[in-house]
Parts: C-alpha cells; sequence; structure tokens
C-alpha cells in the first residue's frame, strides 16, 4: 500500500507540473496580448495580418523562393566583399539623404542579413533576366528633355548623357526582371493552401 501511495503521489506531481506548464504556454504564448482583461489570441492576430497584407507577402515569398532556386541551378552566388560593396553603396544613397543604414533597416522592419538576401536576389534576377535593351541616343536626349529640371544645373551634356543612360538602362533592367519573374511565377508549379 506504501508503495501504491509513492506511485500515486508521483503521478499527481507529474500532473501538476503538467498543468502549470500547460496553464504558463496558455498565458504566454495563446495571446499576443491582453487589453483591459481580454486577451487578443495568437491565431486571430495571424489571420488578421493575413487579410491585411497576407497575399501580397506571400506572392513575394513565392517569388523569392523562385528566385533563388533559379539562382542555385544556375551557380549564381555573390562573394562577401560584393555584398560588402553593394552595402556601401546603399549606405552612401542613405548618407546622401541624411539617413544612417541602420536606421532605414529599422523604419522598414528589415536586419542587414535581410538586406543581403535581396542583393543576392537583385543580382540574381537581373543576372538571369539578361537585358540586352540598347539605349538610343534618341532615347537620352529625351530624358535630358523631359527630366533637366531635375537634372544637376552645371551639369555637361556629356554628363547629362552619362546621368541620362544610367537611368534608362536601370529601366530597362528593372523591366527585364519584371518580366523574367512574372514568366518564372507562371510557369512554377505552386500549391497555396
Amino acid at each position: 500500500m506504501k508503495n501504491l501511495n509513492q506511485i500515486v503521489k508521483i503521478h499527481l506531481g507529474i500532473l501538476l507540473i503538467v498543468l502549470v506548464a500547460l496553464g504558463y504556454g496558455y498565458y504566454r504564448y495563446w495571446n499576443i496580448a491582453v487589453v483591459n482583461g481580454k486577451g487578443i489570441s495568437r491565431i486571430d492576430y495571424i489571420k488578421t495580418m493575413e487579410r491585411a497584407g497576407g497575399k501580397q507577402t506571400l506572392d513575394q515569398m513565392v517569388q523569392e523562393s523562385l528566385i533563388l532556386e533559379e539562382g542555385r541551378k544556375n551557380n549564381i552566388t555573390m562573394d562577401r566583399t560584393a555584398i560588402d560593396a553593394e552595402i556601401v553603396k546603399v549606405e552612401e544613397r542613405l548618407k546622401a539623404q541624411g539617413q544612417t543604414l541602420d536606421s532605414a533597416l529599422t523604419l522598414s522592419g528589415m536586419t542587414k542579413a535581410d538586406l543581403e538576401k535581396q542583393i543576392l536576389i537583385q543580382k540574381i534576377q537581373t543576372t538571369l533576366a539578361g537585358n540586352k535593351t540598347e539605349i538610343t541616343q534618341t532615347q537620352i536626349d529625351e530624358f535630358i528633355k523631359t527630366y533637366k529640371a531635375q537634372l544637376p544645373p552645371k551639369a555637361t551634356k556629356a554628363k547629362m548623357e552619362t546621368i541620362a543612360r544610367e537611368e534608362l538602362n536601370a529601366q530597362a533592367v528593372k523591366t527585364a526582371a519584371t518580366t523574367w519573374v512574372t514568366e518564372l511565377t507562371k510557369n512554377a508549379k505552386v500549391v497555396m493552401k
């Protein structure tokens, strides 16, 4: 009988520990917030977030996954020095706007690792999109005519043409990359659950 009482006490002790753990887990993880004594559950929060921007976020995640997969298939990589060089360019653009990289990342809800991933994704896109657009002198002249007020006031004709060519090339690369990603997504087998 003494042995049976010990076994019952052990089982009750284990049951008490499990109940305390479940209670703590419910308190700590089930509700994301408590407002005036009423809980907001994680499930309600996630459902609301999915309705608010879930489709767009999921589409972006699918595209990123497809792009990274294509990069692996085509052995496209970026070494640390190339990533660091791109980050320096980003920092310089932000500094010209009076911001720091850390503040810009915080404002956008990103980490440095997220930025590095975006740099790699952009490289894969631009490499595989294969922009073959030739920028003509007519396009350059039209760009200068249209955006003359935004160009540096004392820029020489050659400098304005260089700026125009770079901007038109960047637009062409972006268009080619967007078209490539659209085709990649359209031809992928994506199962939404």
